[in-house]
């Protein structure tokens, strides 16, 4: 009975402890976005309004300042009520200010206690005011944040957030990625992944690729591919739907040079849909056939994908830090200077598991 009173006292003491505000009498900012300008940056706010019970209305705020530090006070001599950041789920960054470096940024919402670490970070690919004004007309302040989690979760795209980009950025021997965003005749759309070197955007992949490095990198569950087909009599190629069941990824470090030698192996089981007529997938042999050609498909598409990463010197998939865990002298300046002589073997194993018919 003590001890139970005991922790009723405390419990009660330490809820009194925290801070409370009234949602009328603040400004809580959803998404916001990073622009570079003439004198230093722009930056952006969609800010909700709880009008009344059930009622929201988004405000738009937009202000510049020498730097990333006086932003947000700048914005706040704009506001009636003071701007607070626990409720901040999407920081979008424009491609001219991504290409000068995020640095400064990242370690800001790192540092700021009420920052969830589960914040989506992108680049667009112009100013990023010019997708907030289409977010706006969305009316919704967490539709950025709700597309890429959707697409995280049921998409071709790797798991990324606040706490995942601070991991590959301040982390020795990998490279950060974050969503790239465009606009399709007026609505917005996510286009595939940028790829950093340091904190500067380097280069943009299709979603395409986009699904190739989340089967290196996690299982590639509900990710899916069209597969290009041809048959031994058949004049022109033919495509068909797959979907990935599940994947899992083994890498095995064959020297550490330089340059160093990996081994990648694949583990996939697929779902196919929509195959040509032609392929009988009642039939035993025409299935095995399928599957040794889409593993023939996937070692080659995944070695095109790590010669793209070696040509623009980034590092998604994280071999450098794959090379430090195995030796004791694994310098980064070194795996740098012969990151383009790395020589990785890759084979794929395929499963049908569901024909989709």
């Amino acid at each position: 009975m003590r001890k139970a009173f005991l922790i009723i006292v405390l419990s009660t003491l330490i809820t009194a402890c925290g801070d409370q505000n009234i949602v009328n009498n603040i400004k809580l900012i959803q998404t916001v976005g990073y622009d570079a300008a003439r004198n230093g940056i722009q930056s952006a706010a969609l800010i909700t309004n709880y009008e009344e019970v059930g009622k929201t209305k988004l405000e738009f705020f937009v202000t510049e300042s020498n730097s990333m530090y006086d932003s947000m006070p700048r914005l706040n001599t704009k506001l009636d009520f003071p701007i607070e950041y626990g409720q901040l789920r999407m920081a979008l960054f424009g491609e001219t200010f991504a290409r000068k470096g995020i640095e400064t940024a990242i370690t800001s919402l790192i540092r700021d206690p009420k920052i969830s670490l589960r914040t989506h970070l992108g680049v667009a690919d112009r100013d990023a005011l010019e997708i907030l004004n289409v977010t706006e007309n969305k009316r919704d302040p967490y539709f950025l944040f709700d597309m890429i989690k959707q697409n995280i979760r049921s998409g071709n795209f790797p798991l990324t957030n606040l706490h995942v980009t601070f991991f590959n950025f301040f982390g020795e021997g990998r490279d950060v990625f974050l969503p790239y965003f465009t606009v399709e005749h007026g609505e917005i759309k996510i286009d595939g992944l940028a790829l950093f070197k340091g904190d500067k955007f380097k280069t943009k992949i299709s979603i395409r690729e986009a699904f190739l490095l989340k089967m290196l990198l996690e299982n590639s569950k509900n990710g899916s591919i069209m597969v290009p087909v041809r048959g031994p009599n058949q004049n022109r190629g033919d495509y068909f739907l797959m979907n990935s069941i599940g994947s899992k990824s083994t890498f095995k470090v064959i020297s550490i040079g330089p340059p160093a030698c990996v081994s990648i192996h694949l583990k996939l089981d697929a779902q196919v849909r929509d195959v040509p007529k032609w392929i009988n997938l009642a039939s035993k042999d025409q299935r095995v056939w399928l599957e040794k050609m889409m593993e023939a498909y996937f070692e080659k598409e995944i070695q095109k994908f790590v010669s793209l990463c070696k040509r623009n010197n980034v590092d998604p998939v994280g071999f450098g830090d794959l090379i430090r865990s195995r030796s004791y002298k694994w310098d980064d300046r070194d795996f740098q200077d012969h990151y383009e002589a790395l020589k990785t073997t890759v084979s794929v194993n395929v499963t049908i598991v569901q024909t989709g018919r």
